[in-house]
């Protein structure tokens, strides 16, 4: 949660850019933090707090582990449930008791996450 409070006092509303006729590609797997709202990491945030990765790993069984770096050194784990259907993809942060949205387009994930003031985070991940 840390870190979407953190990501909302930095970034401001993003659009998201879905294909969907790329290749579908299995959706279990590690993914790879590649940009928050088009800014790639490593990002730094307004209270100096350095994100150097950050590894999203969705499960057969449906649950998922997010795990966040910081330059200096803390690891914050988010962990959850999520659904999937038609390259659409829902989340369930159990840390946070937080739902927000995704899509996949071939190898390339895309989370869409709603902050306070009606703005939203896009975060852009990559399989590994």
């Amino acid at each position: 949660m840390r870190r979407i409070v953190l990501l909302a006092a930095l970034f401001a509303l993003a659009a998201c850019n879905n294909d969907s006729t790329s290749p579908t590609v299995s959706l279990t797997g590690n993914y790879s933090l590649r940009s928050v709202n088009g800014s790639q990491l490593p990002v730094t945030f307004s209270d100096g707090s350095v994100l150097t990765s950050d590894v999203l790993t969705l499960f057969n069984d449906g649950t998922f582990t997010d795990n966040a770096q910081f330059s200096d050194g803390t690891v914050e784990v988010e962990q959850g449930f999520y659904s999937a259907n038609n390259g659409s993809i829902n989340f369930q942060d159990l840390n946070s008791n937080f739902t927000f949205a995704g899509s996949l387009s071939g190898a390339v994930l895309t989370e869409i996450i709603p902050v306070s003031g009606g703005s939203s985070l896009t975060e852009v991940y990559v399989k590994q």
